[in-house]
Formats: structure tokens, C-alpha cells, sequence
């Protein structure tokens, strides 16, 4: 378990619960850079399963996200998504389809709230990490 907590300037963490809130109902996702767990960019990418229980990055947008962060000498700290009809922690599909080693972030609904919350993921489940949110 490497990363304990991950920090996010409150400017970009009201562009991604922008961004989950105007797609909802179906799920939305994206990518955050940084360094040394501070958030310092946000990429949203196209849901090419325009599903509202499901993601996949659309491949052409997730590549030219990755380089763009390469090209900015950042480090990719998160990927994130929502689940628009909750539950508000990783589900089995996310846990097993977890293809990088950082970490995740799930934006879910709560009484009519987006709310944000941090998990590392493993092939064997998912721990929850604090998330802190800057001013």
C-alpha cells in the first residue's frame, strides 16, 4: 500500500463534480495528474460505453491525456469515475479491472450531493485513503 492520501485543490475537485454532475446519468471518468500525491490537473476523457453502470476511456483521448502529462512532467496520481446510481465505493468490475497502480477516486450522489471518495485498489479488494481537499 503505498499512498495513504491524496491532496485536491479545491478548484479541480469542483471541475470534476462538474464534470460527473452535467453526464450523469451515465458514469463519467477522467484522469488526474500531480506530484508527490498533490493534484495538480485534471483530464476528463469521453465513457465510450456511455453506460450508467460501466466506463471504459475512450483510448485515443486516455493516450493523448498521458502524453500530455508526460509532456508536463507530471506524475499520474488518479484515475477517476462516478457512480451516478451509487454505491459510493469501488465495485467488483472496478476492482478487477483495475489496470494502474494509483489510485482511484469515486464520485457518488448523496442526498442530491456529489461526494467524493479516495481507494486503492487491489486484485483482492480496496482500501479506502483520506482525501484532502485544499483551499
Amino acid at each position: 500500500m503505498k499512498h495513504h492520501q491524496i491532496i485536491i485543490p479545491r478548484r479541480l475537485w469542483q471541475s470534476m463534480r462538474e464534470q460527473v454532475s452535467r453526464e450523469a446519468p451515465l458514469e463519467s471518468c477522467g484522469l488526474v495528474a500531480g506530484r508527490k500525491g498533490l493534484a495538480e490537473k485534471i483530464y476528463p476523457v469521453k465513457n465510450m460505453l456511455a453506460s450508467p453502470a460501466r466506463f471504459r476511456m475512450e483510448p485515443h483521448e486516455q493516450l493523448r491525456a498521458f502524453e500530455a502529462i508526460e509532456d508536463s512532467g507530471l506524475d499520474l496520481l488518479a484515475i477517476y469515475h462516478s457512480h451516478p446510481t451509487g454505491p459510493a465505493t469501488p465495485s467488483e468490475t472496478d476492482i478487477q479491472e483495475s489496470q494502474y497502480e494509483v489510485i482511484s477516486l469515486i464520485w457518488s450522489p448523496r442526498n442530491s450531493e456529489w461526494s467524493l471518495r479516495a481507494f486503492w485498489l487491489e486484485k483482492t479488494g480496496a482500501a479506502e485513503i483520506f482525501v484532502e481537499i485544499q483551499e
